[in-house]
């Protein structure tokens, strides 16, 4: 799966930052929750949006610098920690399932920086940072913001902000 150029040309950020975004979350949605998804109609998103009810946020620094905001439903927070616990039901969003989702967006962002790092592109990760609640609004002004929608087989959706600008 990669992106289609034409989604994301009138952006001023290479195309080619975006796969090993969608290539880690194949890898990582597939062997922590044997979870397999379709991309949707990759996108730039507003500098300022609303998002779901859980936004899981990581930053990156070096070579490519900015933030990548996993945003989802209650429900399929809890679903994917629910898979991530080998199928233990998740009725609470507690810490464990917090933990489970905040681990998943973690992975795909280790492995998208070991990718980076294979085309001699350094970036470092941050913790993850995890924000539940409705009616949030996030801003991510100064950077493009391209949404990677992963359309999960089970019906549910992540939408994979990345906001990103070259160093």
């Amino acid at each position: 799966m990669t992106v289609a150029r034409q989604n994301v040309m009138s952006a001023k950020v290479n195309v080619e930052y975006i796969n090993p975004f969608i290539q880690a979350s194949q890898q990582v949605l597939k062997q922590v929750a044997n979870i397999d998804f379709k991309l949707g109609k990759v996108y730039i998103k507003e500098p300022t949006y609303r998002v779901d009810q859980v936004v899981v946020i990581i930053g990156m620094t070096g070579n490519i610098k900015g933030q990548v905001n996993f945003c989802m439903s209650l429900s399929t927070a809890k679903s994917i920690a629910s898979l991530m616990m080998g199928g233990y039901p998740v009725n609470e969003f507690d810490e464990l399932a917090k933990s489970a989702i905040g681990e998943m967006a973690n992975m795909i962002m280790g492995n998208t920086s070991t990718l980076f790092s294979q085309k001699g592109l350094k970036v470092e990760i941050t913790p993850p940072s995890i924000l539940i609640g409705e009616n949030m609004t996030l801003s991510t002004t100064k950077m493009i913001n391209i949404c990677v929608p992963l359309l999960l087989d089970n019906g549910d959706k992540i939408d994979m902000d990345v906001a990103l600008m070259e160093n």
